[in-house]
């Protein structure tokens, strides 16, 4: 699991416990706010694949076909399921 998803579900965490301790509660919202941001930045890079992803061959083109004709394709990341 990425770090900063980690440290970003610690921060919504703590930011939560001292919202209910009534402690500091500007500090407590600006502590969430900043976990949500981060939490979604790093869920967001987690699944994007690289150039080296496509390099190293950990990834594959999807194409999407209508009436036969190639009109969209898509990088996403191989299956890996045994």
């Amino acid at each position: 699991m990425n770090i900063l998803i980690i440290l970003s579900f610690l921060a919504i965490i703590v930011g939560i416990i001292l919202r209910f301790m009534d402690e500091a509660p500007l500090l407590d919202v600006n502590i969430i706010i900043i976990g949500s941001i981060s939490l979604f930045v790093g869920l967001f890079i987690i699944d994007t694949p690289t150039a080296m992803d496509v390099y190293r061959g950990k990834t594959t083109l999807e194409i999407i076909y209508k009436d036969g004709v190639p009109v969209d394709s898509v990088v996403v990341f191989k299956d890996y399921k045994k």
